[in-house]
């Protein structure tokens, strides 16, 4: 008959353990997970959350920087100041002369 050894038959078990290890590694790859329709939702809500959150900040920018631009047309319609020089010469020279 055919005689096995205990040694060999510790080396076949190795083998096919290890054969067997091979076949659940190639089974169970990590695949592509591919979302489900309620995920699908919900990143979709996130989404436009973020889109409206950035809308409002543009807006506000715009806002802010037309208050800036408001803000200075007042500085702009205060007269010079040599025309301010010029018509208190005046009102002194209205003052002296009446006197």
């Amino acid at each position: 008959m055919i005689d096995i050894t205990p040694t060999e038959v510790r080396i076949a078990l190795a083998v096919l353990a290890i054969a067997v290890l091979v076949i659940v590694a190639k089974m169970s790859r990590a695949r592509p997970k591919r979302a489900e329709k309620w995920e699908k939702a919900a990143i979709m809500k996130q989404l436009l959350a973020l889109s409206e959150q950035e809308e409002k900040r543009q807006a506000a920018a715009a806002a802010a920087a037309a208050e800036r631009v408001r803000a200075q047309s007042p500085k702009a319609a205060r007269p010079s100041p040599t025309r301010v020089k010029a018509a208190r010469r005046l009102a002194w020279q209205v003052r002296s002369k009446a006197r």
